[in-house]
């Protein structure tokens, strides 16, 4: 049996904490044994263990206040109302980071953002300083992909400061320095980025999967800069890795150099193989963009290009329309056909909005 996502733990953690605290004592009863179940076959993440923990306490506080007969036995209620006393604004505290944490993990960068923020307002109640630092990662890639460059600085550098004091938190380093080298990419700031890139090539040689995701990110960054040549020998690097072949990245690493191939004019065959992998999988995102690149470069017919961005935008995966409607309008003004390449300018300007404001505020 394949582990649960943390993310869909923590948000069935969050609904039985809102339940406990509304004093929803049916539906409490109800969740207590699912999230139980879900806690047993979850990936392994002590902190979200602890946070259950402390609901769970929470819980046998309430049954023990409303029906002291289903309530465990040898709980003194006394000791129990001390302890949920001093951990209550952590566990508020908690509520709000997890509820973000599920946003996140469903890409709704909008409302991680919204709910992070929430959870801000609590972190100094926080006193492991790692803790904050993890909160000012998540809430740094957050604004990362909503293209908000200045405030996912600020916090990837208040979360780096803290996780470069303490070696056995060198993962969450190089996951730091990739934001990082991202936002100098994005900027065009290619030297600073390229500088952090070379560190990481060096540092993350003894950890596979994060060579594999370094060799994979500059890639992309030679994409940003039309070296097409040479990300294509990146992308090939990170997907000879035996560690990052079982990750989603490598899928979207193959996509990629499928996507180089055809744009490069020198693509022989791969597509039909990946599309079968992926719709094996629901990979929505990659299935898309390849139908685009199908309708594209080898079918000419845009019916397809429709669709596979109507796929796009139905899941909200406006940065990634924004990037695919940048690279057509590149295609038809090459084939100079000027009527296409100025619909797509206004529709790069939409989606741009659309990842900063949200589909309900563009």
């Amino acid at each position: 049996m394949k582990a649960l996502a943390v993310e869909d733990v923590g948000q069935r953690i969050v609904e039985w904490y809102s339940c406990i605290i509304t004093k929803d004592v049916k539906q409490a009863k109800k969740l207590k044994p699912e999230v139980d179940l879900m806690i047993v076959n979850m990936e392994p993440d002590d902190k979200m263990l602890a946070y259950y923990q402390l609901v769970s306490m929470q819980y046998d506080l309430l049954m023990l206040k409303v029906s002291p007969a289903e309530a465990k036995a040898n709980l003194d209620v006394t000791i129990l109302e001390n302890i949920a006393s001093q951990s209550d604004d952590y566990l508020k505290f908690m509520y709000y980071y997890v509820w973000g944490r599920n946003e996140f993990y469903h890409k709704r960068y909008k409302s991680a953002i919204r709910t992070y923020k929430v959870a801000e307002r609590l972190i100094e109640k926080v006193n492991d300083p790692v803790e904050k630092a993890e909160f000012y990662q998540k809430l740094g890639i957050s604004y990362y992909h909503i293209d908000q460059y200045t405030f996912a600085f600020s916090y990837i550098e208040q979360a780096l400061e803290i996780f470069e004091k303490d070696p056995s938190y060198i993962i969450n380093v190089f996951t730091c320095k990739h934001i990082l080298s991202g936002i100098y990419s994005e900027l065009h700031q290619h030297e600073k980025a390229g500088a952090i890139y070379n560190e990481l090539l060096i540092d993350t040689v003894p950890y596979p999967y994060n060579y594999a995701i370094t060799n994979y990110n500059i890639g992309v960054n030679k994409i940003t800069k039309k070296e097409y040549g040479n990300a294509i020998e990146y992308f090939m690097r990170a997907a000879e890795i035996q560690e990052f072949q079982s990750s989603v990245v490598y899928y979207k690493a193959k996509y990629h150099l499928i996507n180089l191939q055809m744009r490069l004019g020198n693509y022989t065959e791969g597509l039909e193989k990946l599309e079968d992998e992926l719709h094996n999988k629901g990979n929505s995102e990659i299935i898309a963009k390849l139908m685009i690149c199908r309708g594209l470069y080898l079918e000419d017919d845009y019916s397809l290009i429709e669709q596979g961005l109507e796929v796009l935008e139905s899941n909200e995966y406006f940065n990634e329309c924004r990037a695919m409607g940048e690279e057509i309008s590149e295609h038809y003004e090459e084939n100079g056909d000027l009527k296409t390449v100025a619909y797509f300018a206004d529709y790069i300007k939409e989606m741009k909005s659309k990842n900063i404001l949200g589909v309900d505020q563009a």
